[in-house]
C-alpha cells in the first residue's frame, strides 16, 4: 500500500460516512470487514452522530472549493453557505440550511482509527494503524431567530468558516479527492448511490492495481459501506444503487451468490486501468492508486491534459502541486483549454430508466480568456472599479480559481456572488 498518511480512499474505505439513507443512531461504532484482500478494523465516535447521505456531498463541495482557492497554507475556506446549498443540489429553505448547519458539524464532529492489515511481498503480514479527523476548527453563525419546529439554521448572511486538519488539507493538494467521477457523481442522483460509488472506487484500488473484478461477503460489505438496519429495506436500497452504477456503466454486472453469513457480492466494473497512461501520470507524480483510477475512466484525455499543464508552466505559471494540477486538468478539459485526443470505445449499453438527477448549479463554459472575462463580470456586479487590494489579488490568483468565480458571478445573486468573491480574493472588494 502506498501513502501512510490517511487518504480519501482511506476515508471511503472506512466507510466514515455511512451509506444508509436514515441518519445512524450511533455516536460511536466499531466494524471488522475484508474487502479486495485487505482486512479492516474501524473504530469512528462523532458526538453529533456519524455522518451519512448528504455530508458526503457536502465534504466533496468543501474540498472542491478549497482546491480551487488554490489549496490556501492556512488549510482555511471561508464560503458563504448559499454556495454549498447550489453545489449539493439543496434549495434555499430554512429546513436546508439547518440540514447544512447538521451535516458541516457531524463532519467536524467526527474521528476515528483504523488498521489495515494485507499480505506483503513476503510471507509477513503488513499492517498500519491511522488516528485523524477531517476538520480541525469551524466556525459557524447561527440564526436563532426561528420557530422550535424549524430549527437552528446556519445564517444565510454569514460566512462558514472551516480549517482542514493538516493531513487532509495536504491530501487535497495532492489531488487525493478528485479520484472520483464528478460527472458521474452528480448523475447518480440519491445519496446512497453516491456513497456506494464511493466505496467501491477506493476498495477497488489496491497499490497500482485498479480490480476489474471484486468479491466480498454481504455483511462484511454492509460494514465497510457503514449501512445498518432492517435487511429487508438495506437489500431494497443496496439493489437500487446497483441498477443505477450499472445504468451509467459504472458496472457491467453484480451477482449475488450463497446464503446466510456465505452470501456475497461479485462486482464486475466497465473500464480498466492502462498501465503505459499510469506511468505517465506517475511521471509527473502522481501516485500510483490516483492515477489508476483516470486512466480508466479518461483514457483520451491523459495525454492531452498532460500538455496542457506543460504548456502553462513554461509559459512561466508556477503551480502549487503539479500532480494536483494534471489531475484537475484531466477532470476539467474545458477549463484548460483541451480537446481529448481519442473517442472511448462504444460499449452497448444496457436500456437505461427515466431518472431525474439532483438539481445542480448551471455550468459556464469559460472562454480562452477566462481573467478577461471575470473583470467584464466584476465590473457589472460592482457597476464601480475593483478597490487596488482586489485588483491586485485578482492578478495574483490561480488560474485553477476563475472559473469558480465566474460561475458564482453568472449564476449567484449579487450580493451572495459578490460575497464569495471577496473569500476567494481574502480582500474587500
Amino acid at each position: 500500500m502506498q501513502n501512510p498518511r490517511i487518504s480519501e480512499l482511506d476515508l471511503a474505505r472506512a466507510g466514515i460516512v455511512s451509506a444508509s439513507q436514515a441518519a445512524p443512531r450511533e455516536k460511536e461504532w466499531m466494524a471488522e470487514f475484508e474487502a479486495n484482500g485487505v482486512w479492516y478494523a474501524v473504530a469512528g465516535h462523532a458526538h453529533r452522530g456519524r455522518p451519512y447521505g448528504l455530508d458526503g456531498d457536502i465534504l466533496v463541495a468543501l474540498q472542491t472549493l478549497f482546491f480551487r482557492a488554490g489549496c490556501p497554507e492556512n488549510n482555511r475556506l471561508r464560503v458563504p453557505p448559499g454556495v454549498l446549498i447550489g453545489m449539493v443540489g439543496l434549495s434555499r429553505s430554512s429546513k436546508d440550511y439547518v440540514r447544512l448547519r447538521e451535516g458541516v458539524l457531524r463532519l467536524a464532529s467526527v474521528r476515528w482509527e483504523m488498521t489495515a492489515r494485507w499480505q506483503g511481498g513476503g510471507a509477513k503480514a503488513e499492517s498500519r494503524t491511522v488516528s485523524t479527523g477531517l476538520i480541525s476548527d469551524l466556525w459557524l453563525d447561527d440564526d436563532a431567530q426561528l420557530s422550535d419546529t424549524v430549527g437552528v439554521q446556519v445564517s444565510p448572511d454569514s460566512l462558514i468558516d472551516v480549517v482542514f486538519t493538516t493531513t487532509f488539507a495536504s491530501l487535497i493538494r495532492d489531488g487525493l479527492y478528485q479520484i472520483l467521477d464528478g460527472d458521474l457523481m452528480m448523475r447518480l442522483g440519491s445519496s446512497p448511490s453516491r456513497a456506494l460509488y464511493r466505496c467501491l472506487a477506493a476498495h477497488r484500488i489496491r497499490g497500482d492495481q485498479l480490480a476489474q473484478e471484486m468479491r466480498v461477503n454481504l455483511r462484511d460489505w454492509l460494514l465497510a459501506c457503514g449501512i445498518n438496519g432492517r435487511m429487508d429495506t438495506v437489500l431494497r436500497g443496496l439493489d437500487a444503487a446497483h441498477e443505477r452504477l450499472i445504468e451509467e456503466e459504472y458496472l457491467s454486472v453484480v451477482e449475488d451468490g450463497g446464503r446466510g453469513g456465505s452470501r456475497t457480492l461479485t462486482y464486475r466494473f466497465r473500464s480498466a486501468a492502462r498501465p503505459e497512461l499510469v506511468e505517465q501520470l506517475q511521471r509527473r507524480g502522481v501516485i500510483s492508486s490516483v492515477a489508476a483510477t483516470p486512466s480508466a475512466d479518461y483514457p483520451e484525455r491523459i495525454l492531452p491534459a498532460i500538455h496542457a499543464v506543460e504548456h502553462r508552466i513554461q509559459q512561466g505559471w508556477k503551480p502549487r502541486s503539479v500532480p494536483s494540477a494534471v489531475v484537475d486538468a484531466i477532470k476539467n478539459p474545458q477549463k484548460w483549454d483541451y480537446s481529448p485526443q481519442l473517442q472511448k470505445p462504444v460499449v452497448a449499453r444496457l436500456p437505461r430508466k427515466p431518472v431525474t438527477p439532483r438539481a445542480a448549479p448551471a455550468e459556464v463554459d469559460v472562454p480562452i480568456d477566462p481573467a478577461q472575462t471575470l473583470r467584464a463580470l466584476l465590473r457589472v456586479k460592482l457597476n464601480r472599479p475593483l478597490s487596488g487590494a482586489a485588483a491586485q489579488a485578482l492578478e495574483n490568483l490561480p488560474p485553477e480559481g476563475l472559473p469558480a468565480l465566474i460561475h458564482a458571478l453568472s449564476v449567484r445573486p449579487r450580493e451572495e456572488a459578490l460575497a464569495f468573491t471577496a473569500v476567494m480574493l481574502g480582500t474587500p472588494l
